[in-house]
């Protein structure tokens, strides 16, 4: 009788007890969601409180430290934005610069993926062309951004092939130190188990580099941006870098800071957008990149 009750009990007690525990991980996916929102709300308020410090600092109190002739204010600033805006340059300028910067990513990403996976199957290849990288790597590019524009003329080539130049770097390290971290074991074993070069590279090696690809890919926009920008302030008639150099030249302060500005807030969008799409690509990589 003591064992035919306690069995009969046993489907009672288990449903309670599964309650209870549907109940206790109810109330903690609950928790984390309100402390999710409560940092994040923590974080938009400390940045916000910290942008509006900087901004009242340089409102109120820069023209102290600094002569107000070479600095702005950031009233000022917005309305020399709403001008250039009202007027149709901010677009024209920011057109030119996106172009410039975008087809100097999409050169700059397609030869260093390509470079990349050509050199890295083999490591004398890579190690043979690694010195030489390192050393073109090390040259300030503004000292090549001269060059460029002898070689290339006034036009949008100089800056596209600085764009390019930017990208390819980091985009070749970053893809070949992926595509390094695939451990020779592993592709012995798949190899024993009959995989084909062509699996090798689909199914091994392109996931375990992916991570420090889209990262790469992610980091090198503003890099392609960069580089436009770099070419655009040697000698350039349009583009966001002409527009900064154009209005220092003519001490037109308010211009030279909404230029800035203009820049700081492209490129911030530019990453924003990257970053989204990195979170949907390659959730669990964090974004370390090197370059």
């Amino acid at each position: 009788m003591t064992t035919t009750s306690a069995t009969s009990a046993t489907p009672g007690t288990t449903a309670r007890i599964g309650g209870r525990a549907e109940a206790v991980l109810a109330r903690a996916a609950a928790d984390d969601r309100r402390r999710a929102r409560s940092d994040r709300a923590v974080l938009w308020a400390g940045t916000a409180a910290f942008g509006g410090a900087i901004l009242l600092f340089w409102q109120f109190a820069l023209g102290h430290i600094v002569n107000p002739r070479y600095v702005s204010d950031p009233a000022t600033i917005a309305g020399r934005i709403g001008e250039l805006a009202a007027e149709g340059e901010i677009f024209r300028h920011v057109g030119v610069t996106l172009g410039e910067a975008g087809v100097g990513f999409a050169i700059g990403s397609v030869l260093g993926l390509a470079s990349a996976f050509a050199l890295a199957q083999t490591r004398r290849g890579y190690a043979v062309f690694e010195p030489f990288l390192i050393g073109f790597y090390s040259i300030p590019k503004i000292a090549l951004a001269p060059l460029f524009i002898l070689w290339f003329g006034l036009g949008t080539a100089p800056k596209i092939v600085m764009a390019a130049l930017l990208v390819y770097f980091v985009v070749f390290v970053n893809t070949a130190t992926g595509i390094r971290e695939v451990q020779p074991g592993l592709l012995r074993v798949c190899r024993v188990l009959g995989a084909s070069r062509r699996d090798l590279l689909v199914k091994v090696t392109l996931p375990t580099a992916t991570p420090a690809i889209v990262a790469s890919i992610r980091i090198t926009v503003t890099r392609a941006i960069e580089g436009a920008l770099l070419s655009e302030f040697v000698a350039s008639t349009q583009g966001l870098g002409y527009l900064v150099a154009r209005a220092s030249r003519e001490f037109d302060i308010a211009t030279v800071f909404a230029g800035i500005v203009i820049i700081a807030a492209v490129v911030m969008a530019a990453n924003g957008m990257l970053r989204f799409l990195q979170t949907r690509l390659a959730p669990w990589h964090g974004g370390r990149v090197h370059g």
